[in-house]
């Protein structure tokens, strides 16, 4: 590892970040000035996860090379991290937080990632348009991530969560529903007419990132944190510094390299995902704390994985 390596890895990560924090601020600043008020968030996040997420997902899945990209190796090891995470942060969380509407939000905090959100704009960074497994994951994770989720709630809410419910509710979020279609289209090799795929749902899909930051951005209520601080900095210690150093840890060791590490990196280090907050309003999850664990971890993952993008560039994995 020389010194231009370490530059180039620096000047590659923060090309990666730099539009996620600058989107932010734009919304802050957007709210400061009146030109977004606090109302107009909820609709944009709405926005955001029933239509540009769905797009951006439909959009990367139809035109992967799945036949030759697939890689269970990957697969399966995103699978391990999604129902890991909730299965010990589960058993960490819950005999310490007695609070059965705040135990959930904190462990969602920690294992949800906004993973589809903010792992194309990263890794095509670095790769450009060849992802590997980065954008084909989405169809692996989406399922299972909100499956946990959905377990973690309803187990806080002393109620048995049933497999037919559980599945309905999966199959439902848009997220999951997008990936589905995405899948078949691209395995049945059906074609979407340009006019829509290239003129609609690609222009949708770009816009899925400059919308989701700005709204976050717009959405920060830093007095608020300060209610939460223990919460907010226990969440942030293993969401954004814990979690991506077992995992990518875990991973470089097995051997997964380039696009790969990254997806890894931003599944288990991202910042929680922007639906977590409608999740815990729609599941009796404590909403306020939900919010400020997306707008903190949001905030710090511009640091952290900005930091890690660069030591994993230098080493010579990315």
């Amino acid at each position: 590892m020389n010194r231009s390596e370490t530059m180039t890895s620096m000047i590659l990560s923060f090309n990666a970040i730099f539009p996620l924090l600058a989107f932010m601020l734009l919304g802050y600043c957007l709210r400061r000035v009146g030109l977004i008020d606090r109302e107009t968030t909820p609709g944009l996040n709405k926005l955001v996860f029933n239509v540009l997420l769905p797009c951006n997902i439909i959009n990367s899945v139809y035109s992967a090379d799945i036949k030759s990209d697939f890689d269970y190796k990957i697969a399966f090891f995103a699978a391990a991290v999604c129902i890991l995470s909730f299965a010990v942060c589960s058993l960490i969380v819950n005999p310490i937080e007695k609070d059965r509407t705040v135990s959930p939000v904190i462990i969602q905090g920690i294992c949800k990632s906004n993973y589809n959100l903010l792992v194309i704009p990263i890794a095509s960074s670095f790769f450009g348009a060849e992802l590997g497994m980065a954008a084909i994951l989405v169809m692996v994770t989406s399922p299972l991530v909100n499956t946990c989720s959905t377990i973690v709630f309803e187990t806080a809410r002393g109620r048995h969560a049933g497999f037919l419910p559980v599945l309905k509710k999966v199959l439902l979020n848009p997220l999951v529903l997008s990936s589905i279609i995405a899948l078949l289209l691209n395995c049945l090799g059906l074609k979407v007419p340009g006019v829509i795929m290239n003129g609609v749902v690609s222009k949708l899909s770009s816009a899925a990132t400059p919308i989701a930051m700005i709204a976050l951005g717009a959405g920060f209520d830093f007095p608020a944190m300060k209610k939460w601080k223990k919460h907010l900095t226990a969440v942030c210690v293993f969401k954004l510094l814990v979690m991506p150093a077992v995992w990518v840890g875990i991973a470089a060791a097995a051997g997964i390299r380039g696009a790969n590490l990254i997806a890894i990196l931003v599944l288990s280090g991202g910042p929680a995902a922007v639906n977590s907050y409608s999740t815990a309003v729609s599941m009796g999850g404590n909403s306020e704390l939900a919010g400020e664990i997306v707008a903190i971890t949001s905030i710090f993952s511009v640091l952290t994985l900005f930091v890690f993008l660069t030591g994993l560039g230098s080493l010579g994995f990315i």
